[in-house]
């Protein structure tokens, strides 16, 4: 019994350990107009987060092809690729090579346009 409480217990530090350092990023419809973003119910089918080594982009089903571009401060272009939705529902982009800057994630499918914000430290 205290072997499989020792074993339960170092799976959930690491779970803990491993979803610590991850950051969500909140995506809103573009273009969004200045000031308070407003509530919207309307549900769009992805999500993403960001880590030390990657920005991770799920999506709940398939959309057909979506573009992935991630922008650094100075709006040039430090990563783009196109998705097939319908074989691949998770994306994972290193960043490591990415310096401590803001970033914009701009994800596009059909006439969808969502953007995000996330920071490098």
């Amino acid at each position: 019994m205290k072997r499989t409480f020792t074993l339960l217990s170092f799976l959930i530090f690491l779970v803990s350990v491993t979803f610590a350092n991850t950051t969500q990023i909140e995506l809103f419809q573009n273009p969004t107009p200045p000031g308070p973003k407003p509530l919207s119910l309307t549900y769009h089918p992805l999500s993403a987060t960001i880590d030390e080594t990657d920005l991770a982009v799920y999506f709940d089903w398939s959309v057909g092809n979506a573009t992935i571009t991630v922008y650094d401060e100075a709006n040039n272009i430090v990563h783009q690729e196109v998705v097939n939705t319908s074989s691949t529902t998770e994306v994972y982009i290193n960043n490591t090579a990415w310096s401590s800057d803001d970033y914009t994630l701009k994800v596009s499918y059909g006439t969808t346009n969502l953007i995000g914000y996330f920071n490098i430290p």
